[in-house]
Parts: C-alpha cells; sequence; structure tokens
C-alpha cells in the first residue's frame, strides 16, 4: 500500500469497540450461571478467536448471544495469534476436569507463559510445556496463588478469570500494564462476580451471572487517529466515554505532555496539533501506545526517550521494529535495552515493514502521512488483528 503525504487531517469519526473488553466479556459469558448478550462486541482476528476459544470449551455463540455450557469442557484451543486468547484460555483450562491443549501462531508460540504457567501448576494443574503448545490437565484446588506478572498482565486477568468460576486468592508481584487488570475486574463486576482487594491482593468468590454488557470504545486504536490531530490538524473521536479505566487513556496525558492540545468530553476526546516538544516517557503501564508514541517523537521537537519494560515481548519486538521503521524515515534513532531515544525532525518516505504487527503498521501509516515524498507499507492486512476497518477511518479524516 503507498501513502502519500497529506496537507492537513481534519475531522471525526467513533472508535471501534474495545478489543480488550470484547474478550473479557465473552470468557466471563463461557463461565456465567445464565445466557448473556454482548452489546457491540469487536470484529477482528483477535476476538473471532476468543469467540473460538469459548466455543471449544461449549459455548454457543451468535454475534453477541452467549449460551454457556453447564460446565466448560476440555478440548482444543487454536488461539491464532492473539495473547489474550491464548493467555485467558490457558487459565480457564485450568478449572477443568481434562486435558486442554492450547496452540497458537506465529510470534505467539515464543511469547512468554512461565507466570502463568507456574501460579497453575501450584494450584495442582498439570501443565505440559513452557510455550505454546501446552497441554493444561485441571482442576485447580481453590485456595491462593501468587503470580510474578512482571511479562504480562494477562497472567493475572486470566488467573482472575478462572477464580469467579472456582473462587481464588490471588496475589500479584511486580505488575506490569495495571490498567488491564482494572478492566478485567470492572468487567467481572458487570457480570455481578464478588471480590475483595488489598492493593494488588484478591479475593475472588465463585459465581459469575449472566449479563447484558455493551462493550466501550476502544482508546487503543482510537490513539492513532488522535495522533494524526496532534500532528496534522484537528482530530475528534467520539465513542469514548471519560470514566473508563482503559489503559491508553494514559496517551491522552502523554499527547499533551508533547504539547498538543487535548479536550476531553464526555464522550469524546478531541486533539489539536501546536507546537510539539520532545519528551521522556515510560508508557510500562500502556505499551500498546509505545509504537504511536514513537512516531509523535519522531516529529517533535528535541531528543525524546520513550520506554517500557515489555515491549520486546509483543507481536514483534516492537523496539527493534520502530527502530527499523523510523531509521528508515532518516529519523536518528538510538535503541535502548527497553525503548528508544529519538531525535525528532521531518521524516522522510520510505519501504516499510510491518512485521506483521497490527500496532506497528498503523503507528507507521500515521508517520507517513507527514512524510516528505510518499511512503509503502509493506502489509497492510496486519491491522485486521485489532481494527480490520483502520485504513476505512483514515480515509474519512482525509476527505
Amino acid at each position: 500500500m503507498i501513502i502519500r503525504p497529506v496537507d492537513e487531517v481534519r475531522g471525526e469519526l467513533d472508535a471501534p469497540p474495545s478489543k480488550s473488553y470484547t474478550h473479557r466479556a465473552y470468557f466471563l459469558a463461557l463461565l456465567a450461571e445464565e445466557d448473556s448478550v454482548i452489546e457491540n462486541p469487536l470484529t477482528c482476528d483477535d476476538t473471532l478467536a476468543t469467540v473460538g476459544a469459548i466455543r471449544a470449551f461449549g459455548a454457543k455463540v451468535d454475534g453477541g448471544n452467549v449460551k454457556p455450557p453447564e460446565e466448560p469442557s476440555a478440548g482444543f484451543v487454536y488461539a491464532r495469534e492473539s495473547g489474550t486468547t491464548a493467555r485467558f484460555s490457558v487459565a480457564i483450562a485450568g478449572g477443568i476436569n481434562g486435558g486442554t491443549i492450547v496452540d497458537g501462531a506465529g510470534r505467539l508460540r515464543a511469547r512468554p507463559m512461565g507466570g502463568l504457567v507456574r501460579a497453575l501448576k501450584d494450584l495442582g494443574a498439570e501443565v505440559k510445556g513452557s510455550h505454546l503448545p501446552l497441554t493444561v490437565r485441571g482442576p485447580v484446588k481453590p485456595g491462593r496463588v501468587r503470580v510474578d506478572a512482571s511479562k504480562s498482565s494477562q497472567f493475572v486477568s486470566g488467573l482472575l478469570l478462572l477464580a469467579s468460576k472456582v473462587g481464588l486468592k490471588v496475589e500479584v508481584e511486580d505488575p506490569v500494564s495495571r490498567p488491564y487488570v482494572e478492566m478485567t475486574l470492572r468487567t467481572m463486576e458487570a457480570f455481578g462476580v464478588e471480590f475483595e482487594r488489598d492493593g494488588f491482593s484478591f479475593e475472588v468468590h465463585p459465581g459469575v451471572r449472566g449479563a447484558k454488557y455493551r462493550v466501550p470504545g476502544d482508546y487503543s486504536t482510537a490513539s492513532f487517529f488522535l495522533a494524526a490531530g496532534a500532528l496534522y490538524g484537528k482530530v475528534r473521536v467520539g465513542n469514548l466515554l471519560r470514566d473508563d479505566v482503559q489503559a491508553d487513556m494514559a496517551f491522552l496525558d502523554a499527547l499533551e505532555e508533547f504539547g498538543a492540545r487535548v479536550r476531553r468530553g464526555k464522550d469524546y476526546v478531541e486533539v489539536e496539533r501546536d507546537g510539539l516538544k520532545a519528551v521522556t516517557l515510560d508508557c510500562s503501564d500502556f505499551p500498546d501506545s509505545f509504537p504511536i508514541l514513537a512516531v509523535v517523537a519522531a516529529y517533535a521537537d528535541g531528543k525524546s526517550v520513550i520506554k517500557a519494560r515489555q515491549l520486546r515481548f509483543k507481536e514483534s519486538d516492537r523496539v527493534r521494529a520502530m527502530a527499523a521503521n523510523l531509521a528508515r524515515m532518516g529519523v536518528k534513532v538510538k535503541e535502548l535495552e527497553d525503548g528508544l531515544e529519538i531525535e525528532g525532525g521531518r521524516p522522510k518516505g520510505a519501504e516499510i515493514e510491518t512485521f506483521n504487527d497490527h500496532r506497528i503498521a498503523m503507528a507507521m501509516t500515521v508517520a507517513a502521512l507527514g512524510a516528505e515524498g510518499p511512503s509503502i507499507i509493506d502489509n497492510p492486512r496486519s491491522v485486521s488483528k485489532s481494527h480490520p476497518g483502520f485504513f476505512d477511518d483514515l480515509r474519512r479524516l482525509l476527505e
């Protein structure tokens, strides 16, 4: 796909439904005692993997209508390239009497699973393997478990979902991406799950009620369009709730630190271009924003440092992927162990490698809109992992 530079990006659109909330709602609907209706679920490669997973566990799914089984059954789960699907499925399998195989494709087979595997073993489950494919044989014994969450908050969220079925005390060590755990807890509340917490220690009582649940808009995907407003004009994105707990809401604070004008409404966010200056940021709690923050830094005045703790364990090694692509665009960039040092300026058009990573593809497309000369995106279809309509939405802002 060829991306040609534009003079301005200006307009408004609605954010797509949240991928993270969609995953959580489907898995809770699987565990519920009654039928559930999930309104406005996101349909993309990752959420289709989750629909396939809960069907494998015995649920009947028709769009947003979910009829749970009397008890989830052991089986085979193919998580495609969805880390959330894989980790939640591994955790749920720990509560099932029988052996479940969870497998996936691409880099997912190399992504960390150790913290979750150790926790399930401590609870009495049998787990074969340390990476996908994993075979999990439950059921776990109710009790207390400690989980090392330094590699992924999804280990915590998966155990909390399991706990909502079997009852557990979950103690979390060294958590990253903490807001994603808050999203899990908020969704659990919507499905009637009762729990107590003390910091990042949780006592979850068994019992999930069926629910009518509406999926909120996605700040993560909205960040790419809002960044285009910060760089090239003015963009308003609706369907974003101000009282949400999504991790990538912190992206708005980061844009303000860069110097962009940010206006938060009750159900929208508007971002307008202004003089952008370099910043130093740690986005460990919202690492999905790293690629697009690196793009903003590439246009900001001065030298920025953007870091996060787990960037090398995503759909790609996002440190290396962004370093390589920004360098191709003539940006002075230095690769750090946990991030990038970026000298801002005016990027040049280039051939962009997406590394089959949806967020690299979207971020570098936004970068190309202001570059000197056209750019080529090598695998634009990778955006279907989280937002198949990304390019259609972007065109609306360019009309």
